[in-house]
C-alpha cells in the first residue's frame, strides 16, 4: 500500500492521522466560530426588532419618538429622520465594508440599488408627513383656519395622531428593513458583524459628542436686562 507514492508504513499513517485529526479540529472550531456569529447576528437584529417594533401608542410616545429628552439638538440634526436613523444611511454606512468581498463590483452595485429603492420609500414617508404638517392647520381645535366640519375637538386631535403614528410606524420598518438588507443581503457574515459594531459604536460617538458638547457650552440664557424687563 502506498501513499503520495511512497511506502506505506505505521510512523507515516500515524503522522497522517494526527494531521487529518488538527485539520478536523480547526475545521470545526471555524464552523463554530461561524455559527457563534451568526446567533450574534440574529440576536442584534432582534434587539432592533423590539426596538422598532414598539411603535408609539400615545401622543406622548409620539412627541417622545421624535424629540427625544435625552438627545441634545447637534444629535438629532446630525442622524435623526422621524425619530431615529435614515434608513439609506444605515445602508450607506455599510459601504465601507464591502471591500473585503471577493465581487466588491457586483456587491456595491446591488448596494446602490437598495440604496436607491430605499430613498423612494422615504420620500413616500416624506410627502406623507409633509401632507399631515400641511393640513392638520384644517383640523386641530386650536387653529384660526379650523374646518367647522371638522367634529369634536378631541375627535380631531386624535385623528391627527392616528396619521402620524402611521408614519412613524412606516419609518419604523423602513429602518428595520434597512439593517436585514444590510446583514442578509449585501454583507457575509463576518462583515456584518463588523457593521453592528461599528454602528454601534458610532451612535454612542455621536451621542457621546453631542453630549459633550452641551456641557462645554451649556445652557443657552439670555440676561433679563437685555430684553427690557
Amino acid at each position: 500500500m502506498y501513499l503520495l507514492g511512497e511506502e506505506f508504513s505505521g510512523e507515516k499513517y500515524g503522522l497522517h492521522r494526527q494531521e487529518m485529526r488538527t485539520r478536523a479540529a480547526r475545521l470545526q472550531k471555524q464552523l463554530k466560530a461561524r455559527w457563534s456569529i451568526e446567533q450574534l447576528i440574529d440576536e442584534q437584529l432582534s434587539h432592533f426588532q423590539a426596538i422598532y417594533d414598539s411603535a408609539p401608542t400615545t401622543m406622548k410616545d409620539v412627541t417622545q419618538l421624535l424629540t427625544p429628552k435625552e438627545a441634545s439638538a447637534h444629535e438629532l440634526a446630525a442622524a435623526s429622520w422621524l425619530g431615529d436613523w435614515r434608513p439609506t444611511m444605515i445602508l450607506e454606512f455599510s459601504r465601507s465594508l464591502i471591500h473585503s468581498s471577493s465581487d466588491s463590483a457586483g456587491v456595491e452595485q446591488v448596494l446602490s440599488q437598495l440604496i436607491n429603492d430605499v430613498r423612494i420609500e422615504e420620500a413616500v414617508i416624506d410627502e406623507e408627513m409633509a401632507e399631515i404638517q400641511a393640513t392638520c392647520v384644517f383640523h386641530l381645535p386650536f387653529s384660526p383656519m379650523r374646518v367647522e366640519s371638522s367634529g369634536p375637538a378631541l375627535a380631531c386631535i386624535q385623528s391627527e395622531f392616528k396619521k402620524i403614528h402611521l408614519v412613524v410606524t412606516k419609518a419604523q420598518n423602513l429602518r428595520l428593513k434597512a439593517l436585514e438588507l444590510v446583514v442578509k443581503k449585501v454583507l457575509s457574515n463576518t462583515d456584518a458583524a463588523e457593521f453592528l459594531v461599528a454602528f454601534a459604536r458610532f451612535q454612542d460617538s455621536i451621542h457621546q459628542f453631542a453630549m459633550q458638547y452641551k456641557l462645554r457650552k451649556g445652557t443657552v440664557s439670555v440676561p433679563v436686562k437685555e430684553l427690557g424687563v
